[in-house]
């Protein structure tokens, strides 16, 4: 029994329905146009009834399978395929005819002894004339062919991806749709100092960032991966917990499957530490001072627009003027001066807090700014400035800066005149202090021109007795002859503004180098006029090269217009020259001196000063 029910089994299995068996064969003769129609048709084409059998196949896809067309009648794919395919395809007939929807272009992978095929099949419901389903009717193409070509394509598509991700400069990365990276570059191993790009699979960058930066990096991809937005060259700070920071240009975008859904981000990050790095230092020498490295005089006029407010009240503003800077460049030249202001700029920052603004205003002047500070702060500050000042002054170098200040108390107050009033009082503190710091420089000049004539010994002392000899033979007053005997000692108080490798050369000096020695006169003349001390014989001290006949330097000046001073103190101060060795000539002998003199009378010197000096020189003889 059980064999036969097996047998009625199979036979009821393999026999098409009696209603499909009817509509086909009662038409033979369409049958048989449809059967040669699809026939030549190079795909495969297939008719199934309701329960999956086939019930038409054409030509193609018989010789596709190496079968007959007549092999498939009744038969299902389970008698051509493997059974998880067979099931397959059950599953999709079965689902188009429940749903009555076809199923286009699915692509898939066939095994048919051995051989891989890929397949593109569409299937869609079989009606009868009153639209009900009899089953399913099927279209599928060999397209082997094209998929190996698209796999050789993508093959080189993948080779050229690791390609450019192994050898390109910028880091890149992707990330899943928990940020978790996926994939990264070499470059980005580097810079994460990882060994191999793998090792970074399944990180986050809370394992990699400070975890400010991480969480920063999180919130932005979340809202990547949201709202499908990107987010383009946006330069970030890269912190990190063990080194030191780095800035980025990083784009992120939204990473999409074949399906077209978000599935995570990708991004590209370039360091731009450099750039950064410069434009930080464009930005503070924008901002700043060369010199002393502090705030220059633009910053602070931003800076006064953004706290002239009425939350920084009281407001104080302090202006500086720093003393004795001018006979500083004068005497010693301009880099003496640089480290003067350098000084004094240190002491300044010393003083005031990090929210100060400190600033150079210009020259040898500084502006201060105090926000949320009263007037009583100031004074404790200007007494600390002060004695910090006196603690780091030497005798050549006095550091002294005159500060007056004035303060904003209300809204309604005029900023520039709380400037002006500031100024007003450090002009005013300026009249003492400048003097004062001027005497002791000058004082500090006599000083160590004093230790070099110290240095002639009684040469000197007699070279100074000549001096004041002649001026009393030509009747100068007492208060000349003071004059005359300070002259003797700083005549030559410009020179302290040479190199020393001038002053000290043995050789003659080259064209450039006597054009600096003829600057000497001038800057000697400016000290002086510094100095109340000195201010009498500045004309004196600016004459003394000049030449009686009008060949002498700066000014060019001849016979009496040339201060009697100078002329006695050129006339001593030659002699003593005359009488010296020099590196390319011997010292002369008095007899030559008194010929040379005699000489040059009326050319370089004073004929009346030339006849008496002359004199005591022969009653030396």
């Amino acid at each position: 029994m059980a064999n036969k029910k097996e047998k009625k089994g199979v036979k009821e299995d393999n026999s098409i329905d009696k209603k499909v068996k009817n509509i086909l064969f009662n038409r033979s003769e369409e049958l048989d146009l449809f059967q040669k129609l699809i026939n030549n048709i190079p795909d495969n084409v297939y008719i199934k009834d309701t329960k999956n059998r086939f019930m038409i196949t054409n030509k193609t896809m018989a010789d596709f399978l190496g079968k007959k067309s007549k092999d498939f009648i009744g038969k299902t794919d389970a008698a051509f395929f493997s059974k998880k395919k067979a099931n397959e395809y059950s599953l999709d007939e079965n689902k188009v005819m429940k749903e009555g929807k076809p199923i286009i272009d699915k692509v898939e992978k066939v095994v048919y002894y051995g051989k891989e095929y890929w397949m593109s099949s569409s299937k869609i419901p079989w009606y009868d004339s009153k639209g009900h389903i009899m089953g399913t009717m099927g279209v599928s193409r060999d397209i082997t062919k094209r998929k190996k070509e698209e796999e050789t394509r993508l093959g080189r598509e993948k080779s050229f991806f690791n390609a450019l991700m192994d050898n390109i400069s910028e880091s890149i990365f992707f990330k899943d749709s928990d940020s978790k990276f996926v994939r990264i570059n070499k470059a980005t191993a580097e810079k994460f100092g990882l060994n191999t790009p793998e090792e970074a699979i399944g990180k986050t960058d809370f394992d990699i960032f400070s975890e400010e930066h991480a969480r920063q990096a999180f919130k932005d991809e979340q809202i990547i991966m949201k709202t499908g937005n990107p987010i383009i060259n946006m330069e970030e700070k890269e912190t990190y917990e063990d080194k030191d920071d780095r800035w980025a240009s990083t784009s992120k975008i939204p990473w999409y499957d074949e399906n077209n859904n978000i599935i995570g981000v990708f991004g590209i990050t370039r360091d731009i530490t450099e750039r950064k790095n410069s434009e930080e230092k464009i930005r503070y020498l924008s901002f700043h001072d060369t010199l002393t490295g502090l705030y220059n005089r633009a910053y602070f006029e931003e800076e006064i627009k953004r706290l002239n407010t009425e939350r920084q009240l009281p407001l104080t503003m302090l202006m500086g003027d720093v003393n004795g800077l001018k006979v500083i460049n004068d005497a010693y030249g301009h880099l003496k001066g640089d480290i003067f202001l350098k000084k004094i700029a240190d002491i300044l920052k010393e003083c005031f807090r990090e929210e100060d603004i400190v600033s150079r205003w210009g020259g040898d002047e500084f502006i201060i700014m105090l926000p949320k500070t009263a007037g009583e702060y100031a004074k404790d500050i200007l007494k600390r400035i002060k004695r910090l000042c006196k603690e780091r002054s030497t005798c050549n170098m006095p550091l002294s800066i005159s500060i007056g200040f004035a303060t904003k108390k209300t809204p309604s107050e005029d900023i520039d005149k709380i400037l002006k009033e500031a100024e007003d009082k450090m002009y005013r503190n300026k009249i003492a202090d400048s003097k004062s710091t001027n005497e002791i420089i000058i004082s500090s000049l006599k000083e160590n021109l004093r230790r070099e004539g110290t240095k002639a010994g009684e040469q000197g002392i007699k070279l100074r007795k000549y001096a004041l000899s002649i001026g009393r033979r030509l009747n100068l007053t007492n208060e000349k002859i003071e004059e005359l005997k300070l002259l003797m000692d700083v005549y030559n108080i410009g020179k302290l503004a040479l190199a020393d490798e001038i002053m000290s050369k043995p050789g003659r000096l080259t064209r450039e180098e006597w054009k600096i020695i003829k600057k000497l006169p001038e800057i000697g003349y400016r000290i002086a006029e510094s100095s109340n001390t000195l201010k009498p014989i500045s004309e004196a001290i600016l004459s003394h090269y000049e030449w009686f006949n009008g060949s002498g330097y700066p000014r060019g000046i001849k016979g009496e217009e040339i201060p009697i001073l100078s002329r006695i103190s050129f006339l001593i101060n030659s002699y003593e020259a005359m009488a010296k060795d020099k590196p390319y000539r011997k010292k002369m002998t008095k007899k030559q001196i008194i010929r040379e003199i005699k000489k040059y009378s009326g050319v370089q010197f004073d004929p009346k000063v030339a006849k008496i000096f002359l004199s005591l020189l022969e009653n030396d003889l």
